[in-house]
């Protein structure tokens, strides 16, 4: 029961997410460029923009339903569903934003519906998971993003071509990806101090503030990529490499069960390769600078959600 809540709360939570990130980036181009004009009269405009509040209103409102998944059901679960949402923004870039999609756009998309489906039938058949981690593993990884976040980072703000939105989908997807992790060890943190804090535990928790900053901080760079790139790139980059290196961790470092059966365990498996397999061919198609976000004048203060 717990389990399927949890998948279902990640559902719910990606489709807030995608279609917050649709709002953003239709709202982006009547705000200004990103690091063009002074830091106050950016903040001012972004915070004078109703749509665009709006649109973050719901982006935090997904993040909690994910953040509450994530205290339900294993990361190797959860994270998938929330690649699956990736279809909703591709389908509304390209009949809404007018993004124009590729034969490899659309086998990107019907592998992850794939990989979904296939994922909902292994929920049926799963262990119950385990609370213990590996720490030195755990590490490891956490320490390997922070490196290809940062690199890729600097990589992209010293770039000037159109590839610079990809390398800030990547960096932007490595921060996302550890943001999940810390979430979950902040989960970790509750259920050893459940005793003495109950949920309160959180305050005392190191990885809910880490957690915390990193959304912030992903939030700014989010913006900064969706301004100079298609919503079609930039959004699969964030998706694909904020779930695999989690779904990776789940398994590796928390030790998260795979379903009972042969069976199962092929179509788990087979599940989180669509899903990521089709979010990374959603990202292969090269920029070419026609959907980059021009600023056009004074922020629109209607139709925030439709």
């Amino acid at each position: 029961m717990k389990l399927a809540l949890g998948a279902l709360l990640a559902l719910a939570a990606t489709i807030l997410i995608n279609y917050a990130s649709f709002l953003q980036k239709r709202q982006l181009g009547y705000l200004p460029r990103i690091g063009s004009e002074s830091t106050m009269k950016t903040i001012r405009a972004f915070l004078a923009c109703r749509p665009w509040l709006g649109a973050q209103g719901m982006q935090i409102g997904g993040t909690f339903l994910h953040t509450i998944a994530v205290g339900l059901a294993p990361l190797s679960i959860v994270q998938p569903i929330n690649a699956a949402g990736i279809c909703l923004l591709v389908l509304l870039a390209v009949t809404r934003l007018k993004e124009k999609a590729s034969v490899v756009d659309w086998i990107g998309i019907s592998a992850i519906v794939a990989g979904v489906i296939m994922l909902g039938v292994t929920l049926a058949r799963s262990h119950a998971p385990t609370s213990a981690y590996r720490p030195v593993i755990l590490w490891f990884f956490i320490i390997l993003m922070i490196g290809v976040a940062f690199t890729t980072l600097i990589s992209a703000f010293t770039r000037k071509d159109d590839r610079m939105s990809s390398f800030l989908g990547i960096g932007v997807g490595c921060l996302v990806g550890l943001t999940a992790i810390f979430t979950k060890m902040a989960w970790t943190d509750i259920g050893n101090r459940w005793g003495e804090f109950r949920v309160a535990g959180f305050i005392f928790s190191a990885f809910f503030w880490l957690a915390i900053g990193t959304t912030l901080v992903s939030l700014v760079l989010f913006q900064v990529a969706l301004q100079r790139g298609s919503a079609i790139v930039v959004v699969p980059l964030v998706t694909g490499f904020s779930n695999l290196i989690p779904i990776v961790v789940g398994f590796i470092a928390f030790r998260e069960p795979f379903p009972q059966g042969t069976v199962m365990i092929f179509l788990r498996m087979g599940s989180i390769l669509l899903i990521i397999g089709g979010a990374v061919l959603l990202s292969l198609r090269r920029p070419d600078g026609e959907n980059t976000t021009v600023y056009q004048g004074e922020p629109q203060q209607t139709e925030a959600f439709v």
